[in-house]
């Protein structure tokens, strides 16, 4: 992975925290209802899920790596 692939990465790590992040303030403001908590429910309940969490993750390292 070179520098721009790398500097992309960081970046689209840091918005990924950000977005998690905010939900979690949200929560904590407002409640913790099912409509915020839905998604991190799916990846608990679900293995699928994190089966394509983790082909999407495979895809994103495997095209930084092939470009």
């Amino acid at each position: 992975m070179d520098a721009p692939d790398a500097a992309l990465f960081g970046v689209s790590a840091v918005v990924a925290a950000t977005v998690v992040a905010a939900v979690v303030v949200a929560g904590l403001l407002f409640g913790f209802d099912e409509s915020v908590l839905r998604p991190f429910a799916l990846l608990v309940a679900e293995p699928f899920a994190w089966i394509v969490v983790a082909a999407l993750l495979v895809a994103v390292v495997g095209h930084a790596y092939i470009g």
